[in-house]
């Protein structure tokens, strides 16, 4: 199983704490992101939890974020 990294963990805590999805939608998208490996806000995408333009702007505001 792979190790959260302190990027996405900053990340989970954003779309919680903002309102962008709830935590039923975050486990939802990283139960699949353990089966699929895919990246978390694509996923959130993908399973209709964010909208094309929620996903890039939080694409930008994650490339913002000092990887760890």
């Amino acid at each position: 199983m792979a190790v959260e990294s302190e990027g996405q963990r900053t990340l989970e805590t954003y779309l919680l704490s903002s309102g962008i999805v709830n935590r039923r939608e975050l486990e939802l998208a990283k139960k699949v992101q353990r089966s699929r490996q895919g990246p978390l806000l694509i996923l959130l995408w993908q399973l209709s939890f964010i909208s094309l333009g929620e996903l890039g702007a939080l694409l930008d505001w994650n490339s913002r974020i000092p990887a760890v």
